[in-house]
């Protein structure tokens, strides 16, 4: 009788149990980790799988069929053209602000406003594909900026995301890289040292998501959703490198 019982328990506990998939973008891959084990504390039985990505490879992906329950973008654009084509259920939130920082293996060359006496010892600059990844974006209107944009244009080693130009530097394929700060903040204990980029440099990244048409019927997305807004989600979005809104 136990045994049916038990059984009985572990279906019912089955059938109740919800998945989700989630991309997110390689910004937030480390922060996002962290806030998925901190939810499931509270939901045991469920799952949730995390895609990390370029924002605008995987926007191409959800538009083509590939099912996300939830998307995390690295800026605003992807969510909101999410939710001009119909694919969202609900209007993009904002849920971190990124912040970009040069990343090296050599402490002498993360310091922007040296950056240009600096240049004959950057035989490689690593950024994300500007065409499919905000950060990559962003690090072309840092150095557009700086004047540096033709200076540097024929050192530059272009990553599928903003997580492969850290691996470049790591690697020691390029001496320096413009990185997501969350990324090689000290919570990550990067191989090399970071230095924070004044945001005067480039476009605010407004980081944003959306619940897509997929979760319709997936109350665990919405709670998902809200516990993005708590205040354990922003402490540890914070702790990873992120300004939050």
């Amino acid at each position: 009788m136990k045994k049916i019982l038990f059984f009985c328990m572990f279906l019912f506990l089955c059938l109740k149990a919800e998945n989700l998939s989630i991309f997110v973008a390689s910004s937030a891959s480390k922060a996002m980790s962290a806030i998925k084990d901190e939810f499931l504390k509270t939901h045991p039985n469920d799952t949730i799988e995390m895609i990390f990505g370029a924002s605008g490879k995987y926007y191409q992906l959800l538009k083509q069929g590939r099912k996300f329950d939830l998307f995390f973008s690295a800026d605003a654009k992807y969510a909101e053209a999410i939710f001009q084509d119909q694919n969202a259920l609900e209007k993009p939130k904002i849920y971190a602000l990124g912040v970009l920082a040069l990343y090296s293996l050599d402490p002498n060359l993360i310091h922007l406003e040296n950056l240009k006496k600096n240049l004959t010892k950057i035989n490689h600059l690593s950024i994300a594909n500007p065409k499919i990844a905000p950060y990559g974006v962003a690090a072309k209107e840092i150095l557009e900026k700086l004047d540096l944009g033709e200076s540097l244009k024929n050192k530059i080693i272009l990553g599928d995301n903003i997580a492969q130009p850290v691996l470049y530097v790591d690697s020691k394929a390029s001496e320096l890289g413009i990185v997501a700060y969350s990324l090689v903040s000290p919570i990550n204990h990067p191989k090399g040292k970071a230095s924070i980029i004044d945001p005067k440099y480039f476009t605010p990244l407004k980081q944003s998501f959306v619940i897509t048409k997929y979760a319709k019927n997936k109350k665990l997305a919405f709670e998902f959703s809200d516990f993005i807004s708590s205040t354990k989600a922003r402490e540890i979005f914070k702790k990873y490198g992120f300004d939050t809104p």
